[in-house]
């Protein structure tokens, strides 16, 4: 068979125009969706415009991937009434993240494309989603064994350094502030804040982030406080989070909350250590705390006072009794002791009066006898003296000298061999009477020295 030249396709298959085309799906849309229906869809943006039109984009997601997208609007006039009683509900507006439950017409516009016109919105089926999430959240941490990990750490006796999750400029960060800082009993607990977001998509990131901030300087602190002022139950959705609630459970330190919610509690409140509806309650629970300690304190000293007391009277009741036992103890020792201190010193005296006595003979005759030894001694002595008193008279110089022996004195000391001196030297020597000063000429071995006599 031979192909269709063009104009004989033409011929066979239908051509439409983009208007004829886009008409044609118009009309069978219609069709296909006569009436208003129910969709369930997930704000991934909304935007107003100024003459009060609502412009959306819904989306569905599946494990985070989105799997479908349309356009949506709501005209000014529905917008007012919707918005009023979705707020009046939930006590959140509409935003970003919200997942909703919609009537809907099908439009599709030949210029501008397909579309849904929203007619109303059911706010408690956002509440219903909200709550069968937060219960799933519960279920899962229950077997996974994190309700109670972190009610299991001890807070302090005296919780004093405080990290704070919070945003600056939220009113339940200054009213805990000032709760703390003003207190009457004048105690200080000094805290460090961490910002943080505390409503939006971005919460549960940048609460987690401060979480692991804080983890790096745990020892710093003895506890994390995570408050902020009130809100509606969707502005709290952050706080419903697995992610965020796990963190909380496995932190190492003990997670005090007070994020200003009267109802019920969020899936954070009930893994924390412990859960106080606002920042106030937060403040005066921490002061309590130290109140109570303050308190136990007191009391201990107090009793300890008593004790004391107590202990010294009997002490003192019994020292009394020690020291007049001691006293009468002390008085019939003395008395025994005296009466046999004087029969010694009798028997003492008696005993030295005869030993005086017989030492007295003994040191007699030992003087008798040292007294006849040391005259025997001092008659030897003298004789050996005048004995050597005589031989020193012999050997005196000057006798020697009158005898005509004469001392020759070479620089001033005795001459003893004539090698000594040499041609030149003087020399000096003396006689019994006088001295004579010489002047070598010549030596001559041992037998003679030829002197050259001075004037002098």
């Amino acid at each position: 068979m031979l192909p269709l030249k063009q104009d004989q396709l033409y011929a066979v298959v239908p051509v439409f125009t983009l208007s004829e085309l886009n008409a044609q799906i118009k009309s069978a849309l219609e069709i296909a969706f006569p009436e208003t229906l129910w969709v369930v869809a997930e704000i991934s943006e909304i935007r107003l415009n100024t003459k009060g039109h609502c412009y959306l984009e819904l989306v569905e997601r599946e494990d985070e991937e989105t799997i479908a997208q349309i356009r949506a609007n709501i005209w000014a006039y529905t917008f007012r009434s919707i918005a009023s009683k979705f707020e009046k509900a939930t006590g959140e507006s509409l935003k970003n993240g919200m997942k909703v439950l919609l009537q809907v017409n099908v439009n599709f516009h030949e210029l501008y494309g397909l579309s849904l016109n929203i007619r109303d919105i059911d706010p408690t089926y956002s509440l219903g989603e909200m709550a069968r999430k937060k219960r799933e959240v519960i279920e899962r941490l229950t077997r996974e064994g994190f309700i109670n990990l972190n009610k299991q750490i001890s807070l302090p006796l005296v919780p004093q350094r405080i990290a704070v999750i919070s945003s600056k400029t939220a009113a339940g960060y200054g009213d805990f502030i000032s709760h703390i800082d003003d207190n009457p009993y004048g105690y200080k607990i000094y805290s460090t804040l961490y910002q943080s977001f505390m409503q939006g998509l971005e919460a549960e990131a940048s609460i987690v982030a401060a979480l692991w901030e804080i983890r790096e300087h745990r020892d710093r602190y003895d506890a994390v406080v995570i408050v902020r002022g009130g809100g509606s139950q969707i502005d709290l959705s952050c706080f419903d989070t697995y992610g965020l609630a796990v963190e909380v459970a496995k932190f190492p330190l003990p997670v005090i909350t007070g994020i200003g919610h009267e109802r019920d509690d969020t899936v954070v409140d009930i893994v924390a250590h412990t859960k106080l509806k606002t920042p106030t309650a937060v403040a005066e629970f921490l002061l309590s705390g130290i109140s109570s300690f303050e308190e136990r304190l007191l009391h201990a000293e107090r009793t300890l006072n008593y004790q004391i007391k107590e202990l010294l009277s009997e002490e003192n009741y019994r020292f009394q009794y020690l020291v007049q036992h001691f006293r009468h103890i002390v008085r019939e020792r003395f008395s025994g002791e005296i009466q046999r201190i004087e029969t010694v010193l009798q028997k003492l005296i008696h005993g030295t009066t005869k030993s005086m006595s017989n030492s007295h003979n003994r040191l007699e005759l030992a003087v008798s006898r040292i007294s006849g030894g040391v005259n025997m001694l001092f008659q030897h002595q003298e004789s050996k003296i005048k004995h050597y008193d005589q031989a020193i008279r012999l050997l005196d110089p000057v006798n020697v000298l009158k005898r005509g022996y004469s001392i020759t004195y070479f620089q001033e000391k005795a001459l003893m061999d004539g090698a000594d001196v040499k041609q030149g030297d003087i020399i000096r020597t003396r006689v019994y009477r006088g001295t004579i000063r010489s002047k070598v000429e010549a030596f001559d071995g041992e037998e003679q020295i030829d002197l050259y006599i001075s004037d002098h």
